[in-house]
């Protein structure tokens, strides 16, 4: 209800005495006989249970939630006001660096002005003594030309004569050595090493791409070598599976079975009494085996071994042959992933050519496994019913695949081959072999 004065019902005029949990709004007793909240259609509570329910509920989500969240919140403001004083206090340690660094530039440079201002202000401490000189014989020279005394003037005209001859001969430095140019750049040093330094950081960066390559390079020919030798130790793998089940062909043709009994040749059996083998043998009795023994070895109690007829190996065949799926199952299958292919716009050659690092129209039984899963959804069953209905042994050609989507008689067909495929070989007849 939005209007909180609002103590009676809209609909019926009655005091609110119930909540409808369904509507999240109080109601009056009416409402959940007559309507709009029925019993049958809404969940109705008391107002003091639905009040305790909220109360609880809210208490709930402010301890388990709000509380440890403001928590988190002020644990955070005090982390980001700790990191301002942080960022402040390194602030302060760098200006104080610059100052005393600033504070070194200045020295040196001040020391080195003052230096050369001492070598300056002696040259013309120097110079100053000899214009000094020059200007005491100047005016001696005029004051003695004032008075007109000959006699004082002769008597030391030697002597100004030695002065002015002395200060002609005696040499000063007419050029300054000392220049501005070479007073001390700290601050432009810094400039320049920098640049210099961002020079040779791209030349790092050139460096370290050419590394990256060349590891690059170095693993992309290791991955090659891996798997040209997966390859080549697949293919001996496969080559090793033919000569197993050529072998065990061999060894199947050459199985025994007892004519009276269906036991087969082993040791268990080999050196033990022959139950059926009675002295009379029933008239209809057809025996297990092609060969069949004489009169002198009936009734001997022993075996008569020999090569197995079709008959007595169908109850194999037929247990093996209600495994195998039947071509009503592998056309459901079918059905299925052409209607997933068609929603999905599944391009499913591409997703097994991709697969395909070979290009030779087979992937493994895991990549299979993982692309009709992956994207069609399918369980492991069907997985399985599919592959065992291809018999493929190792690597799955995903073209036998689509040439089953395709034709319904290919499926027939197969399903008939399979079949065959698992019933025994005749066998040539052979020498019996008795115990």
């Amino acid at each position: 209800m939005n209007n909180l004065n609002q103590k009676n019902c809209i609909h019926h005029n009655r005091e609110l005495t119930y909540f409808c949990e369904s509507c999240e709004e109080p109601i009056c007793k009416l409402c959940t006989t007559l309507g709009p909240h029925n019993y049958n259609l809404h969940r109705i509570n008391s107002l003091q249970e639905a009040f305790k329910m909220r109360v609880e509920h809210i208490k709930q989500e402010i301890l388990h939630n709000i509380l440890p969240k403001r928590d988190e919140i002020f644990a955070q403001i005090n982390r980001i006001e700790y990191r301002i004083q942080e960022i402040k206090y390194v602030k302060n340690i760098i200006e104080r660096d610059c100052r005393a660094e600033m504070n070194g530039i200045e020295d040196r440079l001040s020391q080195a002005e003052s230096m050369k201002q001492t070598i300056l202000q002696h040259q013309i401490q120097v110079i100053q003594s000899d214009l000094d000189e020059m200007n005491d014989l100047a005016i001696q020279f005029f004051n003695l030309t004032k008075k007109n005394d000959y006699l004082e003037f002769l008597f030391d005209s030697q002597s100004l004569l030695d002065r002015i001859e002395f200060l002609i001969a005696k040499p000063y430095n007419k050029g300054i050595d000392e220049i501005p140019d070479d007073l001390p750049r700290e601050l432009t040093d810094l400039r320049l090493l920098l640049g210099k330094m961002e020079g040779q950081q791209e030349m790092l960066e050139i460096l370290n791409e050419i590394i990256w390559r060349m590891i690059n390079e170095r693993k992309h020919e290791e991955e090659l070598s891996l798997q040209i030798l997966k390859r080549h130790s697949e293919n001996e793998i496969k080559e090793w599976q033919k000569l197993v089940e050529f072998f065990t062909e061999q060894l199947k043709e050459s199985e025994m079975i007892c004519y009276f009994c269906n036991e087969p040749l082993n040791i268990q059996t080999i050196n033990k009494s022959c139950k059926k083998n009675k002295d009379h043998t029933p008239e209809n009795f057809v025996g297990y085996t092609i060969e069949k023994p004489t009169d002198q070895q009936i009734g001997t109690k022993r075996h008569f071994y020999g090569h197995a007829l079709l008959q007595a190996k169908m109850p194999k065949l037929q247990e093996e042959t209600k495994k195998l799926p039947s071509a009503v199952i592998i056309e459901g299958i079918m059905s299925k992933i052409k209607v997933r292919m068609q929603d999905k716009e599944i391009n499913l050659m591409g997703i097994f050519q991709e697969h395909d690092n070979d290009k030779n129209g087979f992937v493994n039984e895991i990549i299979f496994n993982y692309i009709m899963q992956e994207h069609l959804q399918l369980i492991d069953e069907e997985i399985e019913n599919i592959v065992m209905f291809m018999d493929c042994k190792s690597d799955i050609n995903y073209n036998i695949l689509f040439n089953m989507l395709k034709s319904t008689n290919l499926i027939q067909q197969m399903e008939s081959d399979l079949v065959q495929k698992y019933r025994p070989p005749k066998s040539k007849k052979r020498t019996p072999s008795q115990n």
